[in-house]
């Protein structure tokens, strides 16, 4: 295994799940499509995701993504965030993360609606009196149906290499290329196994500190690679009438079969609007339709 992707499907109801700047007291939905659906960037869903691994494993994240440690061997935040560390008189170190995430696109033209939110508390002036301060603000806010996409670098989770570097000066040049930090893989299953719980547990968009709005995967499509590569990010893309492409599902299927990558599909009726025929073209290709977290234990088993 060398790695794996994971595409899903999940209704979000009314909510602001990612904003934009905002002007004067409006707090403004990121959208796309001319502003006809909305959408959570990827450095968003990232961000979600490496909270709720932590909030299960809080000791293993060393350090910030504002400072990082760069432990890559001990800190789970710097292996699998990546970083950019700047050292003085050195230039810095970087490292690129094992988890590409794309954005959250919202598949279905919505409504926008604003809510008014009021907050009024009692100013004590003296001299027993008191005033009241009233403030008003604006949040745009929508319910959709999001694809989001992510692939896992299986190989690269808690791997460093580093040139090796001969000669002096202008003569200088790379001959080959060392490991500075491999954890191994039993721990590197450990870490590949928080990242699917925390695919499966997705939670902590914005404004969820008083809305709850899940983004966990209701349809999934998992795919088990022994080759790299991101052509798989598509698989479940969806009409305007909220109806899963059939034709792309297929021929993404199709294309892993033959590749000899292992494909798993969770989720149930009530997501698309066209379940009947996604079931017809999984049953084509014999791939078994489970709940989502079965997708994810056998994931994890798989290891």
């Amino acid at each position: 295994m060398k790695a794996i992707t994971l595409v899903w499907l999940t209704r979000a109801d009314l909510s602001n799940l990612n904003s934009g700047q905002g002007s004067g007291n409006l707090t403004e939905l990121k959208t796309y499509a001319n502003g006809t659906k909305p959408y959570v960037s990827g450095q968003a869903t990232r961000t979600a995701l490496f909270d709720t691994i932590a909030r299960t494993h809080g000791d293993k994240f060393k350090c910030t993504s504002e400072r990082p440690c760069t432990d890559v061997r001990n800190c789970w935040g710097c292996d699998l965030r990546g970083f950019l560390a700047t050292k003085e008189g050195e230039g810095g170190e970087r490292r690129w993360s094992p988890i590409k995430v794309t954005p959250g696109l919202g598949q279905i033209p919505s409504e926008i609606v604003t809510d008014l939110l009021t907050r009024s508390s009692v100013l004590e002036k003296g001299d027993d009196r008191a005033s009241k301060d009233l403030r008003l603000a604006n949040v745009q806010m929508t319910n959709n149906l999001y694809r989001f996409a992510m692939v896992i670098d299986v190989d690269n989770i808690g791997l460093v290499k580093e040139p090796i570097i001969e000669g002096k000066n202008k003569e200088q040049r790379v001959t080959g290329w060392k490991e500075a930090v491999n954890i191994g893989e039993e721990k590197r299953k450990i870490r590949v196994a928080a990242v699917l719980d925390g695919v499966f547990n997705l939670s902590g968009f914005a404004k969820q500190a008083r809305a709850a709005a899940s983004l966990s995967p209701e349809i999934l499509l998992a795919i088990s690679q022994d080759t790299y590569n991101q052509r798989g990010l598509k698989a479940l893309e969806v009409d305007d009438q909220g109806n899963i492409k059939v034709d792309v599902l297929a021929n993404a299927i199709q294309e892993n079969i033959d590749l000899g990558h292992t494909v798993m599909f969770g989720g149930s009726a009530g997501i698309a609007g066209n379940w009947e025929e996604v079931l017809k073209v999984l049953g084509q290709y014999q791939v078994e339709v489970m709940p989502v977290h079965k997708v994810i234990e056998t994931l994890k088993s798989s290891l």
